[in-house]
């Protein structure tokens, strides 16, 4: 496993997950969060630097500052989002178990989705704390904007995401005889 920036203690500490869950269930989705996440939202190279910064000990005032502030954050959430359907439903020898509980009914899948979606909704909100912190410091951050194309996945330079991407510009050639529309910012 690779260097954590958030421990399970923190995630149990700052979210409802019950003490008691395995601590290897957490982790595991800490590191998921970190690869598939945080690295999109950092990009490759300057996601790796802040990584072997915080194994090293040697952050900068600004990126302590971003770790603890904006990373950390969205790391409690979105490894939260990203354990629940675990914690909700198990792999065992040749079966799947969903939880069981003394105290209480087991959550429905309608129910975790619902969960999930607010969990989302609040990592997706240090996410973009995070990469506004990022804009209005760009002098502390210079490798974040030192993308180049053979440095791996580059940085996120928007947050949301509503499903539909269209790039400006005609599609798809319309058929013929039908006058096509073209984005007046296209350079086509």
């Amino acid at each position: 496993m690779g260097v954590l920036l958030v421990s399970a203690d923190k995630i149990k500490a700052f979210t409802n997950i019950s003490e008691n869950v395995d601590d290897s269930l957490l982790l595991s989705n800490i590191q998921i969060a970190t690869d598939i996440g945080l690295q999109t939202l950092l990009g490759t190279s300057f996601f790796n630097h802040i990584l072997s910064a915080a194994e090293a000990d040697t952050l900068t005032g600004p990126e302590t500052t971003l770790v603890q502030s904006y990373i950390q954050p969205y790391l409690i959430h979105r490894a939260y989002w990203e354990a629940l359907p675990e914690i909700w439903m198990r792999t065992q020898n040749k079966a799947l178990v969903l939880g069981n509980t003394e105290q209480g009914v087991t959550a429905s899948a309608k129910d975790m989705k619902y969960l999930r979606s607010i969990i989302q909704d609040r990592y997706e909100f240090y996410a973009q704390r995070m990469m506004d912190y990022l804009k209005d410091n760009p002098n502390d951050f210079s490798l974040y904007y030192s993308y180049s194309s053979n440095e791996g996945m580059p940085p996120s330079k928007e947050n949301y995401f509503g499903g539909i991407q269209i790039s400006p510009g005609a599609r798809r050639l319309p058929p013929k005889g039908i006058k096509g529309y073209l984005d007046p910012s296209s350079d086509l």
